[in-house]
């Protein structure tokens, strides 16, 4: 599991991991659950508004997936290239020339199905996009991408407003019993006005219930006293494990001992 030693590009990447917990986006706690979480091939949603570092986290995450299978990324002609052994990149060609058909993220995610990867990596999805992604999260695992929403609540009804916008065929209770039982969890990040962007909560996303996916807190952002005169905020586990723990365990995933503590 996990990326090669002699990978240039791994090294980078843990480069950049380091700096966020450095920097307090993230704490080492967390993201090591989140790397587990990401090598057992757990479907993760990253919430937040623009510019909160969705696409970092994003990329810092795909560093820890299994390398052994294809992981497809698809990406629009200006983001960043994913230059990673194991990564398969398509691109939309949103302005070809003439004569040549033009290519949208939308089309490209309808043809994931075809090339069966294990996994796939998905920047800031937005409108007829959700419609290939609920189908795509409930035929496999390894998905992850972000999206921008103020809240892990709100997320999930961008996504259900926007399948039942773009014709998905499905009405809201099937698109809620679809996130139900894809989505694993939802990293939910926040601006702050004076401090950096931070993580402010790993969110479970549990079972259908009274007609809307339950949620429930792993880790959240909470206040601390750092020093006597010094108030701050650190994200800390709730004390509650998730579901989920199991497959890591059968998978042979391990995790700190203190890690939910």
């Amino acid at each position: 599991m996990g990326t090669s030693q002699d990978d240039p590009s791994a090294r980078i990447t843990a480069c950049k991991a380091e700096g966020l917990v450095r920097q307090g986006f993230v704490t080492a706690q967390a993201l090591a659950f989140l790397r587990a979480c990401v090598q057992a091939g757990l479907n993760l949603a990253i919430s937040g508004p623009a510019g909160s570092g969705k696409r970092s986290l994003l990329y810092v995450l795909v560093s820890s997936a299994d390398c052994d299978g294809q992981i497809l990324a698809i990406q629009n002609p200006d983001e960043p290239a994913l230059e990673r052994k194991g990564i398969t990149t398509l691109r939309a060609n949103l302005d070809p020339p003439e004569g040549q058909q033009r290519i949208t993220r939308h089309y490209l995610l309808t043809i994931v199905p075809k090339m069966q990867p294990q996994g796939l990596v998905l920047d800031r999805v937005d409108g007829a996009e959700a419609v290939p992604l609920l189908k795509l999260l409930l035929a496999m695992s390894g998905v992850i991408f972000s999206i921008i929403a103020e809240s892990p609540e709100d997320a999930l009804c961008k996504l259900e407003s926007w399948g039942l916008l773009h014709g998905s065929g499905l009405d809201s209770r099937a698109i809620r019993r679809i996130l139900s039982t894809s989505l694993d969890l939802i990293i939910q990040l926040v601006k702050r006005d004076t401090e950096s962007p931070v993580v402010a909560s790993l969110t479970e996303v549990l079972e259908f219930e009274n007609g809307t996916p339950t949620l429930r807190d792993i880790f959240l952002l909470q206040d601390v006293q750092r020093h006597e005169a010094e108030r701050g905020s650190e994200l800390r586990p709730t004390g509650t494990k998730p579901q989920f723990l199991d497959r890591l365990k059968m998978l042979g995933i391990s995790l700190p001992k203190d890690v939910f503590v």
